[in-house]
């Protein structure tokens, strides 16, 4: 078999640092029959995996070898409302949009992510609660592709 020339694997170690910042602003407003809208918003340049369950990072490097932060913004929106004593559901709507610079990330690189949810528990004594979920959720990456995610979930909370 001849040889082939594969040049070596360089590993390229970078001390590098960067600011990184984030604002938050959440809040719950109480309806008078007990149901609450929850809310927020997330602003900030390298928040990476400290917002969404890591769906971006928080910085990457440049060409001329430095960390650049990735700027990001994540909102999301709840109504929870009781139906009776024992049963309760919530409604929520979430987004996160990121900032590349495609140059430096790739088109791979996820550009944003969306997600509505709905669900039900039930309260079946004071310390058992059951329940499910039904999520809808969308990512999209720089090049413009994007797929969808359903997911139905069940639960069983018991408090001892």
């Amino acid at each position: 078999m001849p040889r082939q020339n594969v040049e070596p694997c360089r590993t390229v170690i970078n001390n590098d640092s960067t600011t990184s910042w984030g604002v938050s602003f959440t809040g719950k407003y109480l309806l008078k029959n007990k149901d609450d809208i929850r809310f927020g918003i997330n602003v900030g340049s390298g928040m990476g995996r400290y917002i969404g369950l890591n769906v971006s990072n928080g910085a990457v490097v440049n060409n001329n070898n430095k960390l650049e932060a990735i700027d990001s913004m994540g909102l999301f929106a709840s109504y929870r409302h009781l139906w009776n004593a024992n049963w309760r559901s919530n409604f929520t709507y979430s987004r996160i949009d990121i900032d590349n610079n495609t140059a430096l990330t790739g088109t791979s690189a996820t550009k944003a992510t969306a997600s509505a949810r709905a669900n039900l528990f039930y309260a079946w004594t004071k310390n058992l609660t059951l329940g499910g979920e039904l999520a809808l959720a969308n990512r999209e990456i720089e090049t413009g592709a994007d797929g969808d995610m359903t997911r139905l979930q069940f639960m069983a909370m018991l408090k001892f």
